[in-house]
């Protein structure tokens, strides 16, 4: 059961509803009426629930489910208990986010008229769209100008000049100044967007600051997670593209551009002026070293360090990051070399090579 504090359920669906949502069949013999209240966790769903399965290592969870039905793939269905409706998908993950969009909403984000808090600090010479909420102690300085059905939650401050686009979340303790902000973007807590970035002169007169005047552009229905910093261009744009998702605690410096479609995990940072393409995929704690370019498609295993340009469509781990083949070759040698306890110099590049032509 979700928790009512939280979340609404917009109404009950029935096993009929879902199927039409989902665009699938069922067995005629099941009970297509039969009223759905809520969906849950193969091992906690109940008989009147929705479950899903879309990893084997819940198999065992899957023949034991006490749901009413599971969306799962063809193959699985044999293992479901008899009771137990399938709902056959290609695709039982994309299927559960749908439903899940159909069967919940966050208290309190769903807008319907015009509210400004009398807490907020709203400039004169900022703009406000129509069917914007803007909660207490946001800041909005002059010339901001937010887009119609935009929220912004609490203690948020959005900087002189800033654009944030049309349907926008922006959750409570953002900072975003330099920048413009496209459609459906969704920036949850603590973010930064459009500071000053990491850029100075070091000689033997000291350190001096170089001063960064460039911007910050986030494309349409992106989201960025918590805690992450973008930091605006030193001279022209930092720029991140449509549909990118990013996640908690990523560092990106100034004038990056990662282009569409692109999914960066958590903690990963990266170097000022490099070049990211569509469809890539960077894994935890990736690193990317600063003024490389990284093509379209490419995955990156996580922990890697990224140090010079990847090819479109390759797929590379390890630090310094190569072909992931060839660092797990790698990986097998060291293991095997450790096994021969190999203990001094003499005889050792012989053993290499053996050890190299046995992989």
């Amino acid at each position: 059961m979700i928790n009512s504090k939280f979340y609404t359920q917009n109404r009950f669906f029935s096993l009929r509803d879902i199927c039409s949502i989902l665009g699938v069949f069922v067995p005629e013999q099941c009970n297509l009426d039969k009223n759905i209240t809520s969906i849950a966790k193969l091992n906690e769903a109940a008989e009147t629930d929705i479950t899903f399965f879309h990893n084997q290592k819940y198999l065992e969870d899957l023949k034991n489910t006490k749901a009413y039905a599971c969306i799962l793939l063809d193959k699985f269905k044999k293992y479901l208990p008899s009771n137990v409706v399938p709902v056959v998908v290609n695709q039982p993950y994309l299927a559960l986010a749908l439903l899940l969009k159909e069967f919940y909403s966050i208290k309190g984000y769903d807008i319907r008229e015009t509210f400004i808090s009398k807490n907020a600090s709203v400039s004169k010479k900022a703009k406000i769209g129509n069917n914007c909420h803007i909660s207490d102690f946001v800041f909005i300085e002059d010339d901001a100008m937010i887009k119609d059905g935009t929220f912004i939650g609490p203690n948020a401050a959005i900087l002189r000049g800033t654009e944030i686009g049309e349907n926008s979340h922006i959750e409570s303790n953002v900072t975003i100044g330099f920048s413009k902000i496209g459609n459906n973007a969704y920036i949850k807590t603590g973010t930064r967007i459009g500071q000053q970035g990491f850029g100075f002169y070091m000689g033997k007169e000291g350190i001096v600051d170089i001063l960064q005047i460039g911007v910050v552009v986030i494309g349409n229905n992106t989201q960025i997670g918590a805690n992450c910093t973008i930091d605006r261009g030193s001279i022209g744009e930092t720029r991140i593209g449509d549909n990118v998702r990013i996640d908690n605690m990523v560092h990106i410096a100034h004038n990056v551009e990662i282009d569409s479609n692109s999914v960066i995990a958590a903690q990963t940072g990266i170097a000022g002026s490099s070049k990211i393409g569509k469809y890539c995929v960077f894994g935890g704690q990736v690193g990317i070293a600063g003024h490389i370019e990284i093509g379209n498609s490419v995955t990156i295993a996580a922990q890697s360090g990224v140090m010079r340009d990847a090819d479109p469509n390759s797929k590379i781990a390890g630090t310094p990051a190569q072909n992931i083949t060839n660092w797990h070759r790698q990986s097998v040698l060291l293991k095997k070399l450790l096994k021969q306890r190999i203990s001094a110099p003499k005889g050792l590049f012989a053993r290499i090579k053996q050890c190299l032509f046995k992989i």
